[in-house]
């Protein structure tokens, strides 16, 4: 592998509006566009990258979410097949993200070793935020990624969801074990990860 080792490993690919057309739109794999890209994908992502980042002696793993995440309705209709709508796919996979962090957390996460955290990116000027929220300042300005990355501080956390770079608390249902496991088989269902039994 080019990288056998990684010591940050940032998902953070994102779409927004079913691939920014206004419709709900499918994958080739039949799945929801925000579903695809903003959860399956960083979930598959990790898991194929695992021995990688296993091999570093002080390895963090994030996964950007969004001070936007909501719509815990739809966690039993995954792919919104009613009621879609693009805001309502966008903030339930970005409380899916913040979810799959926890639940990483929960089972493999050891401190300075091995680390999940998640986080709001800030009000930057992207395609998706010009697109479902007018925009916002120039992307120069989003440092709580990198930030995430670097710190030495950030080293010794786990589990935790920053906006900005202060600690937050994200929506209840990232904290809920039994809804996140549910999440977990049903995307391992989805995308045939295999992860670890245990740390």
């Amino acid at each position: 592998a080019a990288y056998p080792v990684i010591d940050g490993l940032l998902n953070n690919a994102g779409t927004f509006a079913g691939d920014y057309t206004g419709k709900r739109m499918e994958t080739v794999d039949g799945n929801e566009y925000s579903l695809a890209v903003n959860v399956m994908a960083p979930f598959l992502l990790t898991s194929l990258l695992w021995d990688n980042v296993q091999a570093s002696p002080a390895a963090r793993v994030i996964i950007t979410s969004s001070i936007s995440q909501g719509s815990p309705h739809k966690l039993s209709d995954l792919q919104c097949a009613s009621g879609w709508d693009s805001h309502t796919a966008y903030e339930l996979s970005k409380l899916c993200d913040a979810m799959l962090v926890m639940e990483m957390n929960a089972r493999y996460a050891d401190p300075p070793r091995l680390t999940f955290n998640t986080m709001d990116p800030g009000t930057v000027d992207t395609k998706m935020l010009r697109a479902g929220w007018g925009g916002g300042p120039p992307v120069s300005t989003a440092t709580t990624s990198f930030w995430m990355l670097t710190d030495d501080d950030v080293q010794a956390m786990s589990g935790e969801y920053f906006i900005g770079k202060r600690k937050s608390r994200a929506d209840s249902e990232a904290y809920d074990a039994q809804a996140r496991a549910k999440l977990w088989e049903e995307l391992e269902r989805l995308t045939g990860a295999k992860y670890p039994t245990s740390a």
